[in-house]
């Protein structure tokens, strides 16, 4: 039996899709018979008070293969970009710490950026162990930094540049949520091989979820985000857009969202007036998605830098699984895959206006808003169904 280390900042039960991604790795893995270990934080994004509620401890057996380290500093993730990297940096020191004080050695080490410093804790356990390194990109780091204008010290990106091609050149294999970052990680020396495609995907259960839609007598036409409220996601553009649509009294908003930026959107909320809108805290993955069942419409928006051309945001692939027609604010790989799905419509101007108008025309429609919804779930169990697409991460595993 074949075993597997995968050292991870973020997993079960935190929100949010690296985490959710993660978890059906290690179940997926675990199922199919591997040995898996995971090292990887007490659980504190978006906040480490919010798993202190038993909703988001909803599965069985896995704290038994879990390794967790404490921070002693940081509680939860501040809205200050300096303790967010001190706090990583801490974390990074517990992984090396943890990983020198393991006797147990590993065929695999398995780990997932961003964030990029358990990459470092990765790296020095392939050493140790002997073992194949894979390295999971979910995201270009420090291209997304550059995206939101978080770092421009060019000393700070020039060593972050230099440290991402250590990465992917010790990486044995790489895999990939979005086809697109293949050029990109190829122009760094990796070779086509080395690299293979798995996307976000879903499971059984969830897209089972699609199979109660809202009923049609409702008066309410709810327009819905949830997720992520950070600096690559849009969110005050979606404010504005429901002000101008303050008139029409059967369309509401509604966000179930955490991030960087959630205290700022609440309070703009406030500050504007905007009554049409429901501002709800985080919850689990399954009672989101539940939520999203009972929605009507589904809002995707990304901030207008090339870097996010590449990404393909896992809301996307969680509002096709519920079967949801979705009205997107994005460009790039994100809103190709929106047209070739034909789930929903595209602001291609990404304008206020233009996305207010979409909204109503789906909802003044109900046999579009269904043919989208409709088209959006069979694309989803085509292309993201982890018992296929963890096919690709075995294919790796037997090979090597």
């Amino acid at each position: 039996m074949k075993s597997i280390l995968m050292i991870v900042q973020n997993f079960y039960p935190e929100i949010g899709s690296g985490a959710n991604r993660l978890k059906n790795i290690y179940l997926h893995l675990k199922r199919s018979g591997y040995e898996v270990t995971v090292l990887t934080m007490n659980p504190s994004y978006p906040n480490q008070n919010l798993y202190q509620d038993e909703q988001f401890w909803d599965e069985e057996d896995i704290e038994q293969d879990v390794i967790r380290i404490h921070p002693a500093k940081i509680k939860k993730y501040t809205s200050s970009i300096w303790f967010r990297l001190f706090h990583y940096l801490e974390s990074m020191f517990l992984f090396i710490l943890t990983i020198f004080k393991l006797k147990k050695k590993y065929d695999y080490v398995f780990i997932s950026t961003p964030p990029i410093f358990p990459s470092v804790a990765g790296m020095i356990a392939k050493r140790k162990m002997k073992a194949k390194l894979i390295t999971d990109v979910r995201d270009l780091w420090p291209e997304s930094l550059l995206g939101v204008g978080a770092f421009t010290n060019k000393a700070v990106l020039k060593g972050a540049y230099w440290f991402e091609k250590k990465l992917y050149k010790a990486s044995d294999q790489i895999i990939i949520n979005s086809p697109i970052f293949k050029e990109y990680i190829q122009s760094k020396g990796v070779e086509a091989q080395r690299i293979r495609f798995i996307p976000n995907s879903l499971t059984s259960e969830e897209l089972n979820l699609a199979l109660r839609p809202p009923p049609l007598s409702e008066e309410k036409i709810k327009v819905m985000y949830t997720g992520n409220i950070g600096l690559a996601q849009d969110i005050l553009k979606l404010l504005s857009v429901a002000e101008r649509l303050k008139e029409y009294s059967n369309i509401e908003f509604v966000i179930i969202g955490y991030g960087f930026r959630k205290n700022e959107v609440e309070t703009e909320i406030k500050a504007r007036g905007l009554n049409n809108i429901t501002f709800t805290q985080a919850k689990s993955r399954k009672a989101t998605l539940q939520e999203l069942a009972a929605a009507h419409i589904a809002y995707v928006s990304l901030v207008e830098k090339s870097v996010f051309d590449k990404v393909l945001p896992g809301k996307i692939i969680d509002y096709m699984c519920v079967g949801k027609p979705i009205v997107a604010d994005v460009s790039g790989f994100a809103a190709n895959l929106i047209r070739g799905a034909r789930c929903g419509l595209i602001a291609e101007n990404r304008s206020v206006e233009q996305i207010a108008d979409h909204i109503v025309m789906l909802a003044q429609n109900r046999g579009l808003m269904n043919l989208f919804g409709n088209n959006g779930y069979q694309y989803a169990k085509q292309h993201f169904y982890w018992n296929h697409n963890i096919e690709g991460l075995r294919h790796i595993l037997e090979a090597q």
